[in-house]
This record gives C-alpha cells, structure tokens and sequence, in this order.
C-alpha cells in the first residue's frame, strides 16, 4: 500500500532533483568562536525538501527495520518520518531521567566537556539508529552499544548530516561536508 506523501513524492522527483546543501544554514562562531554550526532547520521548514530527505534517508538502508530509534531529540523527528513513510515501529534513545519506565538500561559516554547517559527501554527486534548530525560519533557509538544491551539488533546508523570531522565511519549519511 503506498501512502498520500509516497504518491506526492514520485510525482515531486519527476520534478526536480534536491540539492539539500541548499536547506542548510551555516552559521559561523556559534555557539562559540571558531565553531562552524550546521543549522537544519531551514531543510525542516521546507514541506518538499524534508519529504524528500525522508525518502532518500530510507533509501541508505538496505532493509526496513522493525524499529527507527530517533536519539535525543531532533533524531525523534528523523525516527518518526521514517517509520511513517516506509514502515515499522519507533523507539526513543533519551537523557538520563526523561523515561518513567524502570525496565531502562544506560550507557554513559564521554563528551568534550564531560560524561552524559543515554537510557532506553529493553526489547528485542531489528532497529536502525536514527539522528540528525554525525559529528565525533560518541552519541552514536554509545547508542549503538545501549540498543545492544537492550536486546536490539543494530541493522543500520543514518543520519542526515556529516559535518565532516570524522573521515572512516559507517554511518550513512544523506548530507556529507
């Protein structure tokens, strides 16, 4: 069965093809001197594009998973326009303390300005991680290392955007700098 935005999609590609660097702000010094800071929300603002980077996202992965895992937070919105568009259920990597559920494992994982812990509800089944931005990989890494813990089978790691600080990474990206 293809949905309403499958349709409207095939009919936007006979279109035009997207160039998503197009939809993406850079913003230089901020949040600090030095940092060239990636901003996504313009990609997110536009109907067309973000549909579209949808479908191309779910494109990086070879098999549809039983669960898109979005990781704390904007990987939630990525997560749940995934499953919408191709299918499969949605599961949620958060900040330590954001869960009620007590069947939760944890991972802390180091930060360049300290430790944080990401926490997720046990299960099974296969997932495909799911964020916004690849940049050192530590989130990622650890996400991967907590869905393990938690019983899931990890078929895939995508995000939109590389901003192109690590080189060798498995990490499908849609956007690479």
């Amino acid at each position: 069965m293809i949905c309403y935005s499958q349709k409207r999609l095939k009919n936007i590609y006979l279109l035009k093809e997207m160039n998503y660097k197009d939809y993406i702000e850079s913003v230089p010094d901020f949040p600090k001197e030095g940092i060239l800071y990636r901003d996504i929300q313009p990609l997110l603002e536009d109907n067309v594009a973000f549909s579209m980077a949808i479908a191309e996202m779910g494109k990086l992965i070879d098999k549809v998973p039983e669960y898109w895992v979005g990781i704390e937070s904007r990987g939630f919105i990525f997560a749940s326009a995934l499953s919408f568009f191709y299918g499969g259920g949605v599961k949620l990597i958060r900040k330590s303390g954001k869960l009620p559920n007590k069947n939760l494992k944890r991972v802390n994982y180091s930060l360049e300005y300290g430790i944080d812990t990401i926490e997720m509800k046990s299960g099974s089944g296969s997932v495909v991680l799911v964020d916004d931005i690849y940049a050192t990989g530590g989130t990622m890494k650890a996400s991967e290392e907590l869905s393990k813990i938690c019983g899931y089978d990890t078929i895939g790691k995508i995000c939109l955007l590389d901003i192109g600080i690590v080189e060798d990474h498995d990490i499908r990206c849609l956007i690479n700098y």
